[in-house]
């Protein structure tokens, strides 16, 4: 993260407004695996208890084969760039699932800071996981500043996640043509 960025963040973090963190340690529990993207392109290639086929499945619409080439583009580089075998984590679905379906989340209300002076470290956001600074009541500079989650029921996820790609391809213009 570059100087100007983390300064950002936490001008952010010490505005006195609730604010929710899913850090990427939680995202990374959100793996698209073969499976998954065997559903997303035909709901009906994989029942509850049977392995995917080798090869994945034709999309079964265009707004499935348009999700299907978006996360095989992901797949390959956090493959190559992070090791990635099992498929690519989706931290904006994952984002947004939160918003909608905050149940399914585990958090807790902590201090967030960002490095913004650190030689090796700038950028790195800072979790008081352990209570370690006294802190108010607040949201703000002073305060328990953020929510921070720390666990998603991912399974639960990749339901909601199926269940709005079902309904979007009901509506989707890209289906229309």
């Amino acid at each position: 993260m570059c100087l100007l960025a983390a300064e950002a963040a936490q001008i952010v973090l010490n505005v006195d407004v609730k604010k929710t963190m899913i850090p990427i340690n939680v995202t990374h529990t959100a793996i698209l695996t073969r499976t998954i993207h065997s559903k997303l392109l035909d709901p009906s290639s994989v029942s509850q208890h049977q392995v995917p086929s080798p090869s994945l499945p034709g999309g079964k619409t265009p707004l499935r084969h348009t999700l299907s080439t978006l996360v095989t583009f992901f797949a390959s580089t956090y493959e190559s760039t992070f090791g990635f075998k099992d498929g690519p984590p989706l931290h904006d679905a994952l984002t947004l699932a939160y918003v909608a379906h905050p149940e399914l989340f585990k958090c807790a209300r902590r201090h967030v800071d960002i490095e913004v002076k650190g030689e090796h470290t700038a950028g790195e956001t800072v979790v008081d996981v352990f209570g370690y600074r006294d802190c108010d009541d607040s949201w703000g500079r002073d305060g328990l500043n953020c929510l921070v989650c720390y666990e998603c029921d991912v399974e639960k996820f990749w339901k909601v996640f199926l269940e709005c790609v079902e309904r979007c391809d009901k509506i989707s213009p890209l289906n229309k043509a």
